[in-house]
């Protein structure tokens, strides 16, 4: 994922925090739910999914669900570094299984949404 520098740079010197708006020459644009939800594809009606799991159950969950764990996924931490995801999936094998093509999606959309939609104030985190 190579994302456009210049337009990054232009989308934040036209962000207010103070009123959570881009402010464009048409006008002022505000992100809403339903943004979020055409972008993400994720559902926003019925109830959270909440899961309370144990630190150290994280290790294998990310193994599970990315094939592989961060050497720095220090004691179970459910956080993995956007770096290691764009170093580890960068270039998905030619020959690839269905399993395979799955865990590198999980790992862009994990960088998508740790290192662009929803960040932390690191920006260098995701939860998994």
């Amino acid at each position: 994922m190579n994302p456009d520098a210049s337009l990054i740079t232009a989308l934040v010197e036209r962000w207010r925090p103070e009123t959570s708006t881009f402010h464009l020459p048409c006008g002022e644009i505000t992100i809403t739910l339903e943004d979020v939800v055409t972008l993400s594809g994720l559902a926003i009606d019925g109830d959270a999914v909440v899961v309370d799991i144990p630190d150290e159950e994280w290790s294998a969950i990310c193994l599970r669900l990315l094939g592989r764990v961060p050497v720095d996924l220090v004691g179970g931490v459910a956080v993995v570094r956007i770096v290691w995801l764009r170093v580890e999936f960068s270039h998905l094998p030619e020959d690839a299984s269905q399993e395979v093509i799955e865990q590198f999606a999980r790992a862009y959309a994990l960088s998508l949404i740790g290192g662009v939609l929803f960040p932390d104030r690191s920006g260098s985190t995701v939860h998994l």
